[in-house]
């Protein structure tokens, strides 16, 4: 059916029954509109209608959580296409010419590394990662074999961050009755990363309402948090 009503013909049957059932609900119910107003509007929510229907039930869903975002956007892009209403600067007929400090001291690598050094501050890793637990420790919590694991671990199904030298610890808020939460390897496969992608994915995100990304993987959420992560790694 979706792919039905994708054709232009069905767009335009579903414009116009759209156009013709919000104007007359608005002559009913807003008697005093003006005509044009009216009828703008409804050439506007049928335009509308016409592409969401032919969305699939999935993304109509997802358009509908952010349909306050979509009421936003609409208003913020009216207000930019506003003309006249800016405030006209000339250019100044001469342009005062001017230096800067110019890049101060040169110091080879060394150096350079060195004074680094002294405003790095290390952190360790369960500070920013969270609880985190070896493939003993998950056997023994979670019952987790070293066998699952590993597995997981070369699909990329599960984000896995090296402590030390050798050993890899996995955090334990990835787990969703001892499996990890679907859509990690999707964004392992966005950003690269394991490390990255988990500081990421533990920190409150604008772009999914100030939420975890991790949180929102555990709900079933993963092409919000997929979105959200091309938009900030810049991956396509």
């Amino acid at each position: 059916m979706a792919t039905q009503l994708q054709s232009p013909d069905a767009r335009a049957g579903v414009r116009k029954l759209v156009a013709s059932q919000v104007s007359d609900a608005l002559a009913r119910h807003q008697p005093g509109l003006a005509k044009a107003v009216a009828a703008n509007t409804a050439q506007i929510v049928a335009t509308v209608a016409a592409a969401v229907i032919g969305l699939s039930p999935s993304q109509q869903k997802r358009l509908k959580s952010r349909s306050s975002d979509l009421a936003d956007m609409v208003a913020a892009w009216a207000r930019d296409e506003q003309t006249g209403d800016g405030i006209a600067i000339p250019a100044p007929a001469e342009v005062e010419p001017r230096k800067g400090t110019g890049f101060g001291e040169l110091i080879d690598a060394e150096e350079g590394r060195r004074r680094l050094a002294g405003y790095a501050v290390d952190v360790p890793l369960e500070d920013w990662a969270g609880p985190l637990a070896g493939s003993s420790a998950l056997m023994t919590k979670m019952g987790i074999a070293r066998s699952t694991l590993h597995d997981w671990q070369r699909r990329r199904e599960v984000v896995a961050l090296l402590k030390g030298a050798r050993k890899h610890v996995f955090p334990l808020a990835q787990f969703v009755d001892g499996r990890p939460a679907q859509g990690i390897r999707d964004i392992l496969d966005i950003v690269d990363s394991p490390r990255r992608a988990w500081f990421w994915m533990v920190q409150a995100s604008p772009l999914l309402g100030g939420k975890r990304p991790i949180d929102l993987l555990k709900q079933d959420r993963r092409l919000e948090v997929m979105e959200a992560a091309r938009i900030v790694f810049d991956r396509r």
